[in-house]
């Protein structure tokens, strides 16, 4: 029997969930082409993106054990935006008009979300339990 998060876990694993989503992107821009006779397996920037990746995937775990999935999913999208501004910084790379306004709408769309998520309803007695997993609607929507 879940109960609702205390408001301290919802801002650390919104914080862990933003953090990760940010992890997780910002190797995203350190693509690099093929040099002639090396692999790709010994070049560090390779190794050290895919490691940050991994560690974003971990944050992103620990994310959903603290609070509810519809919080921290949407968050995953600010990966994107987040690789794009490095790259553009960092690589010099010509962000144009629809790609600043891609990264505003992605930031946009999470926090809408984030905002208007349903409040989770939690189980506490056996009889609700009960009557949740013989309603077929609350199997599907819930």
């Amino acid at each position: 029997m879940r109960t609702a998060p205390r408001p301290a876990a919802v801002s650390l694993g919104l914080s862990v969930a933003v953090v990760s989503s940010l992890v997780n992107g910002s190797p995203s821009f350190c693509r690099r082409g093929d040099r002639a006779g090396t692999s790709y397996l010994t070049d560090i920037v390779w190794w050290s993106g895919t490691i940050a990746m991994a560690l974003g995937q971990i944050g992103n775990f620990l994310a959903y054990t603290a609070v509810p999935t519809v919080l921290v999913t949407p968050l995953g999208a600010l990966g994107v935006p987040f690789g794009s501004i490095l790259a553009s910084y960092l690589l010099k790379e010509k962000l144009n008009i629809l790609g600043k306004l891609g990264c505003l709408l992605s930031c946009a769309g999470s926090v809408v979300l984030i905002i208007h998520s349903p409040k989770s309803e939690s189980v506490t007695t056996q009889a609700e339990l009960e009557e949740k997993l013989t309603n077929p609607g609350s199997l599907f929507f819930h």
